[in-house]
């Protein structure tokens, strides 16, 4: 069983489509009703269990009911869930930042601490969903780059003290179209400039990045740990030149 947290749309979406296909058992979690029974119309033989995964209490829930579902055996964790703001920093509350960290970061140590024990008698494998945004600072998102940076942090030190008994790898999904971009998807002028960052021209779809996570908890991936995967383009490869509108051509 494979436990995707933010699964109902987007990223976890994708990833929980990737791995039925594999031949995977898949729970997916999420707050919402509405996306959950739209998730379930393209995920036949999924689970879906309603969780606020910023608490405690719906964590641990949801880690029971995952493990009484599959007989206490968990070959993955995918911590998906998360949400976006953009703030100019002197505008940021401490609410904002309690909201935004414990839905991101918070919620991965919470799920992973719990679901621990169960996955190392497994061997399993963990991916945390972080982003670009915790590779570099980014203007007026100071919060959600501190939480998806946290992320990262957990990942990598969480590889090396249990990678004998669990593998931790991290991707950072670049400009994904997904309903946390609706505002930009929405700007013709906003999407030509950010296109114009990414070296293959284009925003990542979910599927590109579900793709990615299922392979890093595949047996494919056995060696892989502690790994940071930049799923984004190209774009954090380096700074691009402002005159790209003419790229040269090559054979």
């Amino acid at each position: 069983m494979i436990l995707i947290t933010g699964g109902t749309a987007g990223i976890g979406l994708a990833t929980a489509s990737n791995l039925l296909a594999r031949g995977h058992k898949v729970v997916i979690a999420g707050r919402d009703l509405t996306s959950a029974d739209a998730a379930l119309h393209q995920l036949p033989g999924a689970c879906f269990l309603r969780a606020d995964v910023s608490r405690e209490a719906d964590c641990r829930a949801l880690v029971e009911a995952t493990l009484e579902i599959s007989r206490g055996r968990l070959r993955g964790l995918v911590n998906n869930a998360g949400i976006g703001e953009r703030h100019r920093f002197a505008e940021t509350t401490t609410a904002d930042w309690d909201r935004i960290m414990n839905t991101n970061a918070r919620s991965a140590f919470l799920m992973t601490r719990l679901a621990l024990p169960a996955l190392m008698e497994g061997r399993g494998s963990v991916v945390n969903v972080a982003s670009v945004a915790g590779l570099r600072g980014e203007e007026n998102l100071a919060l959600y780059t501190a939480s998806k940076a946290a992320m990262i942090g957990l990942t990598q030190s969480l590889a090396l003290e249990l990678g004998h008994a669990v593998r931790f790898n991290a991707v950072c999904p670049g400009q994904v179209a997904t309903r946390m971009m609706q505002k930009v998807l929405a700007d013709p002028d906003r999407c030509t400039a950010l296109e114009a960052r990414i070296p293959v021209g284009r925003f990542a779809q979910p599927e590109d990045v579900g793709r990615t996570i299922a392979w890093l908890l595949s047996d494919e991936a056995a060696y892989i740990n502690g790994t940071v995967i930049p799923v984004d383009g190209g774009e954090t490869a380096g700074l691009r030149a402002l005159h790209n509108s003419t790229r040269p051509s090559y054979p």
